[in-house]
């Protein structure tokens, strides 16, 4: 059988980029984008819709919900329908669901809007992570940061994108023509190089069965808790900093655009030194970059400290997912699909929950108490990355 993912086929060969590959990574940016233009969208819907925190938040967890019902059911998806349709299938309907968002008129459609997307993205999510997970074991870790760097780098865009759309008068409805042309392009060299991988990538997917073991199911949750600290820095990022003197939409803004550099290099640092560093002391790493900037992000004492304490932050915690999925499928062999398929049903009950909860939280005590789940999420994977440990030893 070929190696679709990489050339040549052995796991000590090179790793080779091929126009497959590109599509993954372009794609995982894409869905990313979506998913991460949510939480700086949440002031102008808030102030065109008149929403409360919690109403502003439940529209991530629309987001996380069809994330957990679409992962669920991924890995017979996947390969009932094979990589291409579930692929450029799924993509095609999260830009369906966007389109019902930016036609909405009220709260419900764009309620309604957000699901639909998630639905469609979790499908092209998971089939993303079964073709990348399928390529050469010594590749894999490589292969999934570097996609997540690519993810990283075009969720940076979502304050801009925004930014233009205040400038262009189309609001935060510019969001719709982006992704349309930005899917449009890279379909076109990502539908041929689907279909000359689809035959070797579905008998891969196929592959395999059986029960997960419980390694696996503690990555699981370091995903979760990863995820969900991950987004409560994330998601309330821009409505936190506009408690910075001013005011500033602007300058809350430059720290959105701001904690996306800092995901990007914290993502890029960790491909260039991953295969130098076993992936859970790597994971132990960020976790200790995350507890340093914390402190200075919380205290909010001036622009630079709460910008370095964000950075830090972002720095950090954009690993947890791309470390936590690899550690994760690394329990996995033969079972991709399936794995594949359920880490979303993790990573989205995190972002179903930990917006919508830290919201409501906000609105019964204040946004600062609310942050206090980041610390507290951060030493919960030091318990679980400690019982592995302990468990692995035995």
């Amino acid at each position: 059988m070929t190696n679709t993912l990489n050339t040549p086929a052995p796991d000590g060969g090179a790793l080779i980029r091929t126009p497959f590959i590109w599509a993954l990574y372009v794609l995982l940016g894409l869905f990313s984008f979506m998913l991460s233009m949510i939480g700086p969208m949440v002031p102008y819907l808030r102030d065109e819709f008149s929403m409360s925190y919690g109403l502003a938040g439940l529209h991530q967890s629309a987001f996380a919900l069809g994330m957990v019902t679409m992962g669920m059911a991924g890995g017979p998806i996947i390969k009932r329908f094979g990589v291409a349709r579930c692929l450029w299938g799924g993509m095609a309907d999260m830009l369906a669901g966007l389109l019902v968002m930016v036609l909405a008129r009220g709260p419900a459609l764009t309620l309604a809007g957000v699901f639909i997307m998630s639905l469609g993205g979790t499908v092209a999510l998971a089939t993303i992570q079964t073709a990348l997970a399928n390529g050469s074991a010594r590749h894999r870790g490589k292969l999934i940061m570097e996609a997540n760097v690519m993810a990283s780098a075009l969720t940076m865009l979502v304050p801009l994108v925004l930014l233009a759309g205040a400038r262009w008068f189309l609001g935060w409805r510019i969001v719709f023509p982006v992704m349309l042309a930005s899917l449009v392009a890279v379909a076109s060299f990502g539908i041929p190089a689907t279909l000359k991988n689809q035959a070797a990538r579905d008998e891969r997917a196929d592959a395999g069965g059986g029960r997960l073991g419980g390694a696996f199911w503690r990555m699981w949750l370091v995903v979760f808790f990863g995820v969900s600290v991950e987004w409560a820095v994330s998601f309330w990022c821009m409505t936190y900093l506009l408690g910075l003197p001013g005011n500033s939409r602007g300058l809350a803004a430059a720290g959105t655009v701001l904690l996306g550099l800092s995901a990007v290099a914290g993502r890029f640092v960790s491909s260039r030194i991953g295969h130098r560093i076993p992936e859970n002391r790597l994971l132990l790493v960020m976790l200790a970059v995350v507890l340093a900037g914390f402190p200075l992000y919380w205290l909010r004492a001036g622009v630079p400290l709460t910008f370095l304490g964000l950075a830090l932050c972002g720095f950090g915690s954009s690993n947890f997912y791309p470390l936590g999925l690899s550690l994760a499928l690394g329990h996995a062999q033969g079972n991709a699909a399936k794995a594949s398929s359920l880490v979303p049903v993790a990573s989205g009950s995190a972002i179903g929950l930990a917006p919508f909860l830290l919201g409501r939280l906000a609105d019964a005590a204040d946004m600062r108490l609310a942050l206090w789940y980041i610390p507290i999420g951060v030493a919960v994977i030091l318990a679980i990355a400690a019982m592995d440990k302990a468990l692995n030893r035995h």
